[in-house]
């Protein structure tokens, strides 16, 4: 059984699963949240501790380089208001709409890998890139002009922040015990957006006393699992494996919405762009 779990395999089925739970879920949860930074709150506190849970499973390891404890700080900071703006995103788009606009997060890692890093410049990268923004201007594009309301611009400005937060803490999590570095990148953020945005208590446990009380719970639940297994499936596997089977979540998010949520306006615009956009991710990765 263990020989199992420690495969990516499994970590990778784990994830898919967890992910399309955590997209259909969040969206019911948030649909009529009162407070919206309380709403997102409660799901780090919830995707927190379920993930702290696994901590006894792991190896006891912590980095001694105060530096790194800094950076994890700092990117907690982007992480948080990633986490925040989304809420608001995911309240007001569709699952299928927010799943595919979320890949432009991996055309901004190419650019900061490109500037910043100065990684190589190779034509694969750069039509997976085109590809994915080509997806979404097919998404949003509508009688002649693209169809762009607040909701979709909140929605790229957290894939921006997303970003920003995930190129200042790349490499760190395997210095600490993996289900800690998880959950410190969920209350930490949560205690940034409680004091930032001056949350009450009380409007934390209004939105866990609420109708939606379930869905908050799965949805936490599944944040902090998928979290878990995604980074779990990269210990075990090859990015070039790895990413492009992640990427099918796009799709099966779209599908999944279709059926469950009942999203059927536009059903082969979304279709077709999440294909696009799977390709696209593949392409970043070089896999061909």
């Amino acid at each position: 059984m263990i020989d199992i779990i420690n495969t990516w395999q499994f970590n990778i089925i784990c994830y898919l699963v967890g992910i399309v739970i955590f997209f259909q879920f969040y969206k019911l949860a948030v649909n009529n949240a009162k407070k919206d930074g309380a709403a997102t709150i409660l799901l780090q506190l919830i995707g927190g501790f379920s993930v702290l849970s696994l901590f006894p499973f792991f190896p006891i390891k912590f980095p001694s380089d105060i530096r790194v404890y800094l950076l994890l700080f700092l990117a907690s900071i982007f992480y948080g208001l990633n986490d925040r703006l989304e809420t608001t995103s995911r309240k007001h788009l569709e699952v299928s709409v927010f799943s595919i606009l979320g890949q432009l997060s991996t055309v901004f890692l190419i650019l900061v890998g490109l500037v910043v890093f100065q990684e190589s410049f190779t034509l694969t990268k750069i039509l997976g890139a085109s590809l994915i923004l080509l997806a979404n201007f097919f998404l949003f594009y509508e009688k002649g002009s693209l169809k762009l309301n607040k909701y979709v611009l909140i929605g790229v400005l957290a894939k921006i922040l997303f970003t920003v937060a995930v190129s200042v803490d790349i490499g760190i999590s395997g210095q600490f015990n993996l289900p800690f570095y998880i959950m410190f990148t969920f209350l930490v953020p949560a205690m940034y957006i409680f004091f930032g945005e001056r949350i009450k208590l009380t409007e934390i446990i209004y939105e866990y006393k609420s109708t939606s009380k379930k869905y908050y719970i799965i949805t936490g639940v599944a944040w902090g699992l998928l979290s878990f297994f995604y980074l779990r499936s990269f210990q075990f596997g090859k990015v070039t494996t790895i990413v492009p089977i992640q990427a099918t979540s796009v799709l099966i998010n779209v599908l999944v919405a279709y059926f469950f949520l009942k999203e059927k306006d536009n059903s082969f615009k979304k279709i077709f762009s999440s294909i696009l956009a799977i390709i696209g991710i593949i392409l970043t990765v070089e896999v061909f």
